[in-house]
């Protein structure tokens, strides 16, 4: 069965609109096809992207996130935009797990639990592509 979704979010790029993309991703395991482990692995990578959006962003005055889910039912793509300066994406090192830190794993942590992930630049704003196969629970 075939389970499109398109949900797009805008909200102010404060710590306490956390719970709005929270709120996305369990409307979404609740239209798409997605088992337990998959869905764990999206709710950990939004969460990780948009704390990360957040605290980069940087802007003064209005600054804001926007959170995009598209699926076509069988893979679900997540964009986090954000307005604030941009990064190296290649540069970014992965942590040393025998050194413990403080910070310094959320992209990591993204990278491991998503098929893919990719960064650009787009009319002035970061934005972060993941992408994830969807696995139905008992067949599609």
């Amino acid at each position: 069965m075939n389970h499109p979704l398109f949900m797009s979010r805008r909200f102010s790029a404060d710590l306490k609109n956390m719970s709005i993309s929270a709120e996305m991703v369990r409307q979404c395991r609740a239209i798409l096809p997605i088992d337990e482990k998959t869905g764990q692995d999206i709710d950990l990578a939004v969460s990780e992207a948009v704390s990360n959006a957040i605290r980069h962003s940087h802007s003064l005055g209005e600054s804001s996130i926007a959170l995009r889910l598209i699926s076509d039912g069988k893979k679900l793509i997540i964009e986090v935009e954000d307005s604030g300066p941009g990064f190296e994406f290649e540069l970014i090192q992965t942590p040393d797990l025998d050194t413990p830190q403080e910070g310094g794993y959320g992209l990591f942590l993204i990278k491991q639990v998503m098929d893919s992930v990719s960064y650009e630049r787009r009319q002035g704003n970061n934005v972060l592509s993941m992408e994830k196969q969807l696995t139905a629970e008992g067949g599609a």
